[in-house]
């Protein structure tokens, strides 16, 4: 059969059909038919842990495993729903054996081997050599576990080595609000689509952080000011600003006319400018500093200046919500103002360029 259907009609729809056919919601594999086998990511999911000398238990989990036995034999999703308890044998006398706990599935239409079931079980390895053996067909290694010389019992939160592979559906849960994203579980990895902003947000180390963004909510701001503004000799001069070029999540407000803030659950990487145009006298220093929060300096430039001058600077920085950025001047001497004329207004802006 070259041409298959999932649930078309009664009866018409094979084993085999079904389990190609169900590939198409699963994750991408090594070829155009395979799917990545793995477990279903959930915290704690088929976990080993020891219950007493030489038994340990894999705890419930959902996986695909991916039948090889032919190449058209499909994926089988195996839901394990209650711990398994497994018996491992005591050590050898001169080596070091290293076990493999597995979910295998045995299909007899496919490798002959009698049975159509899926099972978690021990792959003893090697009694002369300590090797671990090979993973039977249609299996997926969850742990290695190494038994010690001559042990009677095995401490498995440390002879325990983690082989779990992890699958999942290739889509993202659309959500309307945060409310609504911040009611799902506590998952690492998981991602939204906030169909309220168009952002796509992660889970991520205890909160929701933003991978990409909507096109109105992408973090930018470009503030600038047309007024002249005067210089205190000696001095710091935080730079006022009266209107914003562009401005979203409120990054600017009249209310701070000298700060861009980094919006709640927007941090990370951003790159920072400004251009300041001065005039006054010259052969005088004068200088402009990029500063955060009040205190830390993250871009500075000093220079000797003509009757006019202007300065640039730019860096990248990673900021945290509610960090803010302030534009500094300075000069050594009175009379010094900031420039009017169109392209030599203070500028001052902020883009996010990573989470």
């Amino acid at each position: 059969m070259t041409i298959r259907t999932l649930a078309l009609a009664s009866a018409a729809t094979s084993l085999q059909d079904h389990r190609l056919a169900l590939g198409a919601f699963m994750a991408p594999g090594a070829s155009v038919l395979e799917r990545r086998a793995g477990l279903y990511y959930y915290p704690g999911a088929a976990n080993l842990a020891g219950v007493s000398a030489l038994q340990a238990s894999v705890s419930p989990f959902l996986a695909v495993v991916d039948g090889t036995s032919n190449a058209l034999q499909g994926q089988v999703v195996v839901v394990v729903d209650a711990a398994e308890t497994l018996t491992f044998s005591a050590g050898e006398p001169s080596v070091a054996r290293t076990d493999r706990v597995v979910l295998q599935v045995r299909d007899n239409t496919y490798d002959a081997s009698g049975f159509t079931d899926a099972r978690v079980v021990v792959v003893k390895g090697n009694t002369s050599t300590g090797a671990a053996n090979a993973v039977p067909a249609s299996s997926l290694l969850l742990w290695e576990v190494v038994v010690p010389i001559g042990a009677s019992s095995i401490t498995f939160a440390s002879a325990r080595v983690d082989k779990r592979q992890w699958t999942a559906t290739p889509l993202r849960i659309p959500v309307n609000s945060s409310s609504e994203r911040d009611a799902l579980p506590a998952i690492a990895g998981m991602e939204v689509t906030r169909l309220d902003t168009g952002d796509v947000e992660q889970y991520w180390s205890s909160s929701w952080r933003a991978v990409s963004f909507g096109s109105a909510t992408q973090p930018r701001v470009r503030i600038t000011n047309g007024s002249a503004q005067a210089l205190t000799s000696f001095s710091d001069t935080t730079l006022t600003f009266s209107s914003a070029r562009y401005n979203t999540n409120s990054m600017w407000s009249a209310g701070a006319p000298t700060r861009i803030t980094i919006p709640s659950g927007m941090g990370g990487i951003y790159h920072i400018g400004s251009s300041v145009g001065l005039s006054g006298s010259s052969g005088q220093y004068v200088g402009a500093s990029i500063r955060l929060n009040g205190s830390t300096v993250i871009a500075k430039q000093e220079l000797q200046s003509s009757s006019t001058c202007t300065i640039n600077l730019t860096g990248d920085w990673e900021a945290s919500a509610g960090d803010y950025f302030e534009l500094i001047a300075r000069v050594n001497t009175s009379g010094f103002t900031t420039r009017t004329n169109p392209g030599d207004t203070p500028e001052f802006w902020a883009h996010r360029v990573s989470a």
